[in-house]
């Protein structure tokens, strides 16, 4: 009985913590706790037949609005990388027009002597 519930708050413990580690923008850390929250998650379900079905759905609300949290700041880290991704196309094709000023350059060059 006491090994589903403490699947259950170290699988909320495990998503505090990947909640802090996205909010400090550190995913890969975050995405091992993921797996390991999935996981307990994973065998706290298969004892749940062992434990108050009260108590049950109550961690699992919990876990629920913790899970709701990390989401809602992966999202604002998968916008935010997408919003860096599109400024720095537009910033290529700003540069990509001086692309077609350098084969110019390059062709005076072969005229000059480089050797003295």
């Amino acid at each position: 009985m006491d090994t589903v519930e403490t699947y259950l708050e170290e699988a909320l413990d495990l998503g505090h913590r990947e909640l802090s580690l996205l909010t400090e923008g550190n995913v890969e850390q975050a995405e091992a706790l993921a797996n390991d929250r999935g996981r307990l998650l994973d065998m706290a379900w298969r004892g749940r037949g062992r434990i108050s079905q009260d108590v049950f759905l109550a961690k699992m609300e919990q876990l629920q609005s913790v899970h709701n949290q990390v989401s809602a700041e992966a999202r604002r880290l998968h916008k935010m990388l997408k919003d860096d991704l599109l400024r720095t196309r537009r910033q290529s094709q700003g540069y990509s027009g001086y692309y077609n000023s350098m084969p110019a350059a390059q062709a005076e060059a072969r005229f000059v002597q480089t050797k003295g």
